[in-house]
């Protein structure tokens, strides 16, 4: 055994100990399997306004909608794991009735572990627990004052919800009355992306700044450019769907995904305010954009099952109010790759482990000879 082998970890570990030759961990990318948009049917269920979707394994989904049914629809999608595309068409193909879950859910997100579903309701600014089974509300979740009715503008509280990471996720979809104004062709919006540990407590709030709108368009007067939904991807960072309505000359949607690391940003929680600054924002990615006309109105988006290629599927679905199309879009996201922390005490010991292992063994073998 060479003197490399026998040095390696000390020369590793004393490194990682400076904090140089420190490895960073890859942002994630997003893939288009190039099937583009595949229409959901409702079939005689009466499902429409789709604004929410998350996955329960399987080919089972269950999705809500902001027309103000109290149901959680449930819906069939298989996604082909070899291709990534979906197969055949996807469909609801029932609901639970679920009273009390507000007169416009745009969010849901599933829990496993309990069999339950959180529902968010943009009007009232609530946060509910719901069994699939039944129905049944199982509780409810204590959402920060900053979100309350009063302070939301012009429909737009609420919009996101998920689960993952040791916890509950959601986001207002524009600025709240306090945090300024709404989007324009000139400036974004400011966005309180709340975070929720497993026991359903508030542990932090970061400020997310949206897109500014491409144009404001004569002939329509509902331009925005809000977050409509939000994914874990790991322990601190998340996928951030943005949704605009705008341009010049006809008015399109344009979706595009983000991802942003609460690591790197300040927790706003005690913040009366985020209009006046004096914080350090999410920093965001952009990984992903397409422009889908006047039919597509993406709202909604869930993890699906893992490709054999070791991607994890990812779906979006679509909001057919207004005369639009109800549509999923399946697409695809690398999975996070773990590394050690850098700079640390733990890396130190680890590499001096090894170097001892090492040299116990190259004594072992010298002594055998």
């Amino acid at each position: 055994m060479g003197r490399q082998s026998l040095t390696s970890p000390l020369v590793v570990a004393f490194f990682g100990l400076l904090g140089l030759g420190q490895a960073s961990h890859a942002a994630p990318v997003v893939t288009d399997p190039g099937q583009g948009v595949v229409a959901v049917s409702s079939g005689a269920t009466g499902a429409a306004e789709l604004s929410g979707i998350t996955y329960a394994g399987g080919s089972t989904y269950y999705a809500v909608g902001d027309n103000g049914a109290t149901s959680i629809w449930e819906i069939t999608a298989t996604v082909d794991t070899a291709t990534g595309r979906l197969t055949g068409s996807p469909s609801v193909t029932g609901s639970i009735a679920a009273a009390g879950m507000g007169s416009d859910a745009e969010g849901i997100a599933y829990r496993a572990t309990t069999s339950s579903v959180f529902i968010a309701d943009e009007v009232g600014s609530t946060i509910t627990e719901f069994g699939t089974s039944s129905g049944s509300t199982l509780g409810g979740v204590a959402v920060p004052a900053i979100y309350q009715p009063s302070k939301v503008q012009s429909n737009m509280g609420l919009e996101s919800l998920a689960w993952g990471a040791g916890g509950l996720w959601t986001a207002n979809e524009e600025a709240l009355v306090p945090d300024g104004p709404l989007s324009t062709a000139t400036t974004g919006s400011w966005v309180r992306i709340q975070q929720f540990d497993s026991s359903l407590t508030a542990v932090g709030q970061w400020g997310y700044r949206t897109d500014p709108i491409t144009a404001m368009n004569p002939f329509i007067s509902a331009e925005r450019s809000g977050v409509v939904d939000i994914l874990p991807w790991s322990s601190t960072e998340l996928l951030v769907l943005e949704r605009e309505l705008g341009g010049a000359i006809v008015p399109t949607f344009r979706s595009r995904l983000y991802v942003v690391d609460t690591s790197t940003a300040t927790d706003v929680s005690a913040f009366a305010t985020i209009d006046a600054g004096g914080f350090t924002p999410l920093s965001k990615t952009l990984l992903w954009e397409d422009d889908f006309g006047t039919q597509s109105n993406f709202e909604g988006m869930t993890y699906g099952p893992t490709l054999d290629s070791g991607l994890q599927s990812l779906l979006l679905i679509s909001d057919n109010g207004g005369s639009l199309s109800q549509n999923m879009l399946s697409l695809a996201v690398t999975a996070p790759t773990p590394v050690p922390e850098p700079g640390s005490w733990a890396l130190l010991a680890t590499g001096l482990g090894a170097a001892a292992f090492v040299r116990f063994r190259c004594y072992r073998a010298s002594s055998k000879r």
